[in-house]
This record gives structure tokens, sequence and C-alpha cells, in this order.
């Protein structure tokens, strides 16, 4: 589903079913407060900027977002899958459904960073670009995953 404003106390209760350690890895840094993680997702105008959420139940489970600067055809990436849900293929299917979106609005390219010993995203981000080649510093990998099309969809 595609999040929106009223979407905010969903994501605050998605919130409190992260460990500090999946927020800080999100964040790459420490958010304390439901309404900064709220605050952030949902700063959409599903043009530049989307969410996308997996809803188990009426619940958020998860969420995938880009945001790009008016203009361009790359795009940050970030992806948050609650704890008890992490390990599924949940952030694999959240990508793929977000890269849609994003190519529908001339994204070519979604640009990646990840701290080096996060193990679970370095995995997610292999298998939605098994060549990614990710260049280090100061510990957090940076790289560029392109948007092709299916050839069904082409």
């Amino acid at each position: 589903m595609s999040l929106e404003p009223g979407d905010r106390e969903l994501l605050r209760r998605m919130f409190y079913r992260l460990s500090p350690e999946s927020v800080y890895r999100r964040f790459f840094s420490p958010v304390f407060r439901p309404d900064q993680f709220s605050a952030s997702v949902l700063r959409v105008d599903h043009h530049d900027r989307e969410a996308i959420a997996a809803v188990e139940g009426g619940e958020i489970i998860g969420v995938a977002e880009y945001a790009r600067v008016a203009g361009c055809r790359r795009a940050d990436l970030a992806v948050v899958v609650a704890d008890a849900w992490q390990r599924q293929g949940l952030g694999t299917r959240l990508v793929a459904a977000l890269s849609e979106r994003a190519r529908a609005e001339g994204i070519t390219a979604f640009a990646v960073d990840v701290q080096g010993d996060n193990f679970a995203s370095l995995r997610l981000l292999r298998r939605i670009d098994p060549h990614l080649k990710l260049a280090f510093s100061g510990g957090v990998g940076e790289g560029l995953i392109p948007l092709i099309a299916d050839e069904a969809t082409q």
C-alpha cells in the first residue's frame, strides 16, 4: 500500500515493533521517538518522494521508500522491516514494488548507503542486484542500483 499522511498511527505502532538496532540501521543514528520515524516516512508526494508499506493483519510490517532531488533521475532508497518479519524476503518484495513506482516516475537508479557490518542489508542488496559494487569509506558502503524494467513489461 502507498503511504499517506493519515497512516501516522500505523507507523507509530510499527516503530514499537522495531528493535533499537533496526531503527539505527535504517537511520544511521538513534531515533527514540515514534513521531520522528513517522514524520520522516510520511514526507511523500508520490513523485519525488514515495513510501510503500507491507501490511499484515492491518498493521504495517515493512516500509520501502525513495527520495530524490526534483528533476534528478536517481533516488535514495531506504528499507525497514519489523524485526519479527526480517529474513523472510519481505524487503526484496518491497523494493521490487517500489522499483515499479520509481520507474513510472522516471527514476532510473536507486542510490544506496549501507553500514559495512549490516550483513542483512548487504544480503538484501546482493539479492536485488548481484552485480552491485559498493565503495566503502568510514565503514559505510555507497552504491547505485540501476532500475531495469522486466522484459515482460517492455
